[in-house]
């Protein structure tokens, strides 16, 4: 028997405690099953090591308990447990993962400077960022564009690229007060993109902000797409950031602009984080980015 062999049978003992029969000339070994046994001892969970899948006879095709090895420590193994079998699996037993389709910019979009001044959906879209106070300068500055046709017609289109410069992310905002769903966005989960990914200087001071048309306003910010930081922004924020940290969301989420300072707070940044406590339900966008008079110190 091969050492990897040896060590993947104390993983399955540690995980499922005694085995009851073992063929080591098939690589076949079988314990009580996690999922149906309830002491009865019956030994009805089998593990092929060779192959690396396993299957319980009783309840596999109940509940599902069979499958890739890989699959038994993802359910009941801890960390270390999945570390050391990652290493012990074979590349042929490991899971292919899907290609993502990579993210395009939907039907219809079209740059502001691309299209003729002449053009009627494109000036109720000119005029919709200019009523929110966004010129010419921001609106080049971060490729903003608009849709004139398709499922995403009659919205302004706010692109995010990341560090290598591919699409990731865009915001659709509707131009129409009676729209019924003023944002229509892609379905990449926005955890796991880190919006403008490509603008952001982390060696400058860096402003975190609620939504997308805050960071507008505000130099070198990030926007969180919400009131909530995903892990991966906190933990590239931690890695990378080397200046100050400004927390500006809106006025309804003071307690969660709090909660996040003080989950930023700390390591190596501590005593970098800052805060803007907002009022009479102001937003970033409301004010422009002229937020130097709402800075808050935590006591």
């Amino acid at each position: 028997m091969s050492d990897d062999a040896e060590i993947l049978i104390e993983l399955l003992r540690e995980i499922l405690g005694d085995e009851k029969q073992h063929y080591g000339h098939k690589g076949q070994i079988s314990f009580d099953c996690v999922n149906c046994d309830e002491g009865q001892h019956k030994g009805n969970l089998e593990v092929n090591y060779f192959q690396h899948v396993y299957k319980c006879w009783s309840c596999g095709d109940v509940d599902n308990t069979k499958g890739p090895l890989g699959k038994l420590f993802d359910l009941y193994g801890n960390k270390k447990q999945k570390k050391i079998y990652n290493v012990l699996q074979p590349e042929e037993y490991k899971p292919r993962e899907e290609k993502k389709k990579r993210l395009v910019l939907p039907e219809g979009f079209t740059l502001f400077k691309d299209s003729s001044p002449r053009y009627p959906i494109r000036n109720q879209a000119y005029n919709y960022l200019k009523i929110r106070g966004i010129g010419d300068d921001i609106i080049e500055k971060y490729g903003i564009g608009f849709c004139d046709k398709g499922s995403f017609g009659g919205r302004v289109i706010i692109p995010s690229y990341n560090e290598k410069g591919y699409l990731n992310y865009f915001i659709a905002r509707s131009w129409d007060p009676n729209s019924r769903a003023k944002y229509k966005n892609p379905e990449t989960p926005k955890d796991e993109i880190i919006f403008n990914e490509n603008l952001i200087d982390w060696f400058r001071p860096i402003f975190i902000v609620e939504g997308v048309f805050d960071g507008l306003f505000l130099p070198n910010s990030i926007p969180m797409l919400g009131k909530h930081m995903s892990e991966l922004l906190f933990e590239t924020l931690y890695e990378k950031a080397i200046n100050d940290i400004t927390i500006c969301l809106d006025s309804d989420a003071w307690k969660d602009s709090v909660k996040l300072y003080h989950q930023l707070n700390g390591g190596r940044l501590y005593g970098k984080i800052k805060i803007i406590k907002l009022t009479d339900d102001k937003d970033v966008a409301d004010l422009r980015g002229n937020i130097d008079e709402y800075y808050y110190e935590i006591k």
